[in-house]
């Protein structure tokens, strides 16, 4: 799903056809093999964005155009440099503006419509804010906050594809202004680019470690990408590259084998974009340094040459218009068979050839006045900046054209609810990376509710795991009379000693969230009171993910990362300390078996325009097998120990053959996403959960 290029259908620094700087002289000599360069890395990001399976290494596209686009944007500032300074930046600037803008804001008022009419509102809203935030070329910005880009969900934002837009349009703002700074002279030029090269990269690097999403979307850490074709064409200039081994068909065949290997087999999440970027950069570098051959070939067959390069011509255009088609069909119709990858692939050239013929080359081939192309160009951005906040904050919801504009009701969603007198997230939860310390920790008192004298008290800890399980207890406790209590943080592993790194990141707040709450429960608790404690086992401890691939989840002790098994066994190692703890005390312990999940999130299960429903469970092993280990595991934590009882969902959440059931028969949901029950998925379970207390003797009545 990597957004390719933005200003490289043909680069925005040149015009239809890629040129370079042929020589010292500073003229313009076209380069085919660019724009077909720039043609092969759409096709690998197109093909990536249908399916990941495909072409794994696919989205390193992006990586390519980006060293392109560095390398003909400053092809085309050294072939200014004579003119006088504010004639050179304003001739800069427009062009960019006149090669980006017109088919930019077709593509987003195009999508934002499409986006109101198809999907439902209660979906739509966040991503008409990442539309607006492209309209600024922010938008990458504003995503590294909002999205893991690798994740399922960010399959269904019609406008992530954005971010690349971002990348270079901050860029394209920069770079000329630093060119000025250092006088575009070609000498003092080399040892600059290098330097800000090696700071970016290692800037990147950093972020590769310590903040992946932030190395991803951020345009300093892809800086040193499109700096690094700027300072190759500068060493052309300089003579520094002219030997005849740098040149031909040997590089040609290296940078060529290089680039094969990155769309085939860079790991989108090992090392990206540093170290894992290297073999498309390195190899963009080697293809744009060997040139054509003779007679300007550079290919076997002139028939691929014409492919590609008719691609390269189309890329910007194809790229822009490709990824709300695909996304838009998985919302509708979905992306599974093949007529519909033949649609998606259909529809996406049908827009990019009408908008490239329509709205790029009109606008390029019959340029107006400068301040009329300015005027028009503000107007544009202003008019559909008020249009997209109108289908924002109102016209969405009367323009869905969909059949089930809720395919999880807001009612549905337990983020939603008031339990107990408040709101879940008014003051009874820790937002993600909270410091965790008096002032901050949850107030009882707000979130919780009495119970009748000696019924004793239940208390739920965990992560968003043990939060969807509070209608089951609001529920069974208004029955039992028993207190109810509960504290959770999200995505916190409810665990005294490990810890999940999130994007190479170690979740420290998490530790003392955990440890603080389980010594308040030890301090305030009564004897004869139960802890329910429940947290996203399936994914920190579990083998497999619904798609039955390996686990990714990273967790850690201290420095060191933990296969499943050892997680798996430290976190035995941990609750058992902390049973016995509790036992001392005589308090009761209830450990969770995970839910089970779905394969994908219910509303794309369940298509709300109509489209055939998909099955939303994984294969029944899969679930079986991703349950035994959750199981297992807390029954080995449970072995000896009389306070410890195991609590499974399974079977009251999966049919007959062992799918997990994402809706009842009437169509009522038990999954408000692919891991979280919902209010009715939730509520589902009281009664097999008041059998289990009775039957444990944890409430009045029982054994």
């Amino acid at each position: 799903m990597i957004a390719a290029v933005t200003g490289t259908g043909a680069s925005p620094a040149a015009s239809d056809k890629a040129s370079v700087a042929g020589g010292k002289g500073g003229g313009f000599a076209y380069r085919p093999d660019i724009d077909a360069l720039r043609g092969a890395a759409m096709l690998a990001v197109l093909v990536f964005h249908l399916n990941k399976g495909w072409l794994p290494g696919g989205f390193t596209g992006v990586d390519i155009f980006f060293v392109i686009s560095g390398y003909v944007v400053m092809g085309s500032l050294l072939g200014q440099a004579s003119k006088p300074l504010w004639p050179r930046l304003g001739h800069f600037y427009l062009r960019r503006v006149r090669r980006l803008l017109p088919n930019l804001l077709v593509c987003l008022g195009v999508t934002s419509l499409g986006v109101a009419l198809l999907i439902p509102p209660l979906e739509s809203g966040p991503y008409f804010i990442v539309a607006l935030k492209a309209l600024f070329g922010w938008s990458n910005n504003y995503l590294m906050g909002q999205v893991d880009y690798f994740n399922r969900d960010a399959d269904l934002n019609p406008f992530l594809h954005t971010w690349s837009l971002g990348v270079e349009q901050q860029f394209y703002l920069v770079f000329p202004l630093l060119m000025v700074g250092i006088g575009y002279g070609v000498r003092r030029s080399v040892p600059l680019l290098a330097a800000l090269v090696v700071l970016s990269l290692g800037a990147s690097w950093w972020w590769t470690q310590n903040a992946p999403m932030a190395a991803f979307f951020l345009m300093p850490s892809r800086l040193w990408e499109l700096t690094v074709g700027s300072l190759l064409l500068v060493a052309q200039r300089r003579g520094l590259l002219g030997a005849p081994w740098l040149t031909g068909r040997w590089p040609r065949l290296v940078g060529a084998a290089l680039l094969l290997w990155a769309v085939v087999m860079t790991s989108e999440r090992e090392g990206f974009p540093v170290p894992g970027v290297l073999p498309a950069v390195v190899g963009t570098l080697l293809v744009l340094q060997a040139g054509p051959g003779e007679g300007g070939r550079f290919l076997p067959g002139r028939w691929l040459e014409r492919v590609l390069l008719t691609c390269g011509l189309l890329s910007y255009s194809l790229y822009l218009w490709h990824w709300p088609v695909i996304v838009l069909l998985r919302w509708t119709w979905g992306m599974e068979t093949w007529w519909q990858y033949v649609v998606a692939v259909a529809g996406s050239v049908v827009l990019a050839v009408a908008a490239y013929g329509l709205v790029e080359q009109p606008v390029r081939r019959y340029p107006l006045q400068w301040w009329w192309e300015t005027g028009l160009a503000v107007l544009a951005v202003g008019g559909l900046w008020i249009g997209i906040d109108a289908l924002q904050n109102g016209l969405r919801d009367r323009l869905f054209r969909g059949t089930d504009r809720d395919p999880v009701p807001h009612q549905e969603r337990i983020q939603n609810l008031k339990i107990l007198g408040t709101g879940i997230g008014s003051g009874c939860s820790l937002t993600y990376g909270q410091p965790y310390n008096d002032t901050t920790r949850i107030d009882f008192e707000r979130c919780g509710r009495p119970g009748r004298p000696g019924a004793g008290e239940i208390f739920l800890l965990g992560d968003s795991h043990a939060l969807h399980l509070l209608p089951m207890l609001d529920a069974v406790t208004a029955r039992t009379g028993q207190g109810i209590s509960f504290a959770y943080q999200m995505a916190c592993f409810t665990d005294p000693s490990l810890l999940m790194s999130w994007g190479n990141k170690s979740y420290g707040p998490c530790r003392d969230f955990v440890v603080g709450e389980m010594e308040r429960s030890l301090e305030r608790l009564k004897r004869g009171d139960v802890v329910v404690l429940s947290t996203w086992l399936n994914y920190y401890v579990g083998d497999v993910t619904p798609a039955g691939t390996p686990s990714e989840a990273q967790v850690m002790e201290g420095a060191q990362r933990l296969t499943p098994a050892q997680a798996r066994a430290r976190h035995v190692a941990n609750l058992r300390a902390y049973a016995q703890r509790l036992a001392a005390r005589g308090i009761q312990l209830v450990l969770v078996v995970d839910s089970p999940m779905l394969a994908r999130k219910p509303l794309e299960c369940r298509r709300s325009t109509g489209g055939p429903a998909v099955g939303c469970a994984p294969e029944p092993a899969v679930t079986a097998a991703m349950q035994r280990t959750v199981r297992d595991t807390l029954e080995t934590a449970a072995a000896g120990l009389p306070n410890v009882h195991v609590f499974d969902p399974t079977p009251y959440l999966v049919d007959g053959e062992g799918r997990v059931l994402d809706r009842r028969p009437d169509g009522t949901p038990l999954f408000a996403d692919n891991h979280h029950l919902s209010v009715s998925g939730s509520r589902s379970l009281a009664a097999p959960f008041q059998r289990f207390l009775s039957e444990a003797g944890l409430i009045p009545g029982g054994r």
